[in-house]
Order: C-alpha cells, then structure tokens, then sequence
C-alpha cells in the first residue's frame, strides 16, 4: 500500500511519551495502526448509533426489526473480527 506524508500536531506530553515508548522507526507503523482501530471503531459507533435510533416495529410473529438487525450485526462482527485474526 502506497503511503502518504501527513503533518499532525500532538500536546507535548504525549509527544514524549511516543518519543520514550517507540522507536523512531516504528514510530509510523504504530499510528498507523492506532488511526485503524480507530477509525474501525468511529464506524462501528456510527452504526451502532444508526441501529439504535431504528424505530421499534414488530413483525407478523412478534419479532422487533431491530433485534433481527442485531443478529446480523452480531454475526458479521465475529465474522469480521475472525477474519483480522487470521
């Protein structure tokens, strides 16, 4: 994957605290990662929060919509997190 050099503005402590806990060649790899997760994790939010905003409907047999929604959400999430495992 092609990289990008990007400028970014840290308070100072943490600043040092990068400087004392990783190597300066590591140093890119490790963000990197650290901005992964956490943009995995925005987006998981955001679904989250979409799912959770859905009206309540019960179908025909009782079942709420959003509780079948859950289930696939849940099923995908391992299936995912299985996947990043690997």
């Amino acid at each position: 994957m092609p990289s990008i050099k990007r400028t970014f503005t840290l308070p100072d402590e943490i600043s040092r605290d990068l400087d004392k806990a990783i190597p300066s060649r590591e140093r890119s790899k490790f963000i990197a990662v650290l901005l992964k997760d956490g943009l995995r994790e925005k987006k998981r939010q955001e679904l989250m929060d979409l799912l959770n905003g859905l009206p309540r409907k019960k179908s025909s047999d009782g079942i709420l919509s959003e509780d079948v929604l859950r289930e696939i959400r849940d099923g995908r999430a391992q299936e995912i997190l299985a996947n990043n495992q690997s």
